[in-house]
């Protein structure tokens, strides 16, 4: 069965940023990268933050963190997207963390 990354609360908190913020396509493509990558990761979109916030509080360098180096890989390995596509996913994800105060960049 397919998790819907809809029903964590990460999600709900982005998407009701997204909703005010962003024109309604960028929205639906937005959360529909966080679902892309979600899945690739194996992971839930509560735990992508948790783990995010747990590598800031532990101060880990950049080449040490492993949501940043998850994102790197993603880009490296999903060969079924496009680059347009990459893209799109990582620029999704960095507001994703940002809005979740779980930023990947810092």
């Amino acid at each position: 069965m397919e998790m819907s990354i809809l029903e964590f609360a990460s999600t709900q908190r982005w998407k009701e940023r997204l909703v005010l913020e962003k024109p309604r396509m960028t929205t639906q493509n937005y959360l529909w990268a966080l679902q892309v990558f979600c899945e690739w990761a194996k992971k839930n979109p509560d735990e992508l933050v948790q783990e995010r916030k747990r590598e800031r509080s532990l101060e880990f360098d950049a080449s040490e963190r492993m949501s940043f180096k998850r994102i790197v890989n993603y880009q490296l390995e999903d060969k079924s997207k496009t680059k347009h596509s990459k893209a799109l996913i990582v620029k999704a994800l960095a507001s994703f963390y940002g809005d979740n105060d779980a930023n990947v960049y810092n």
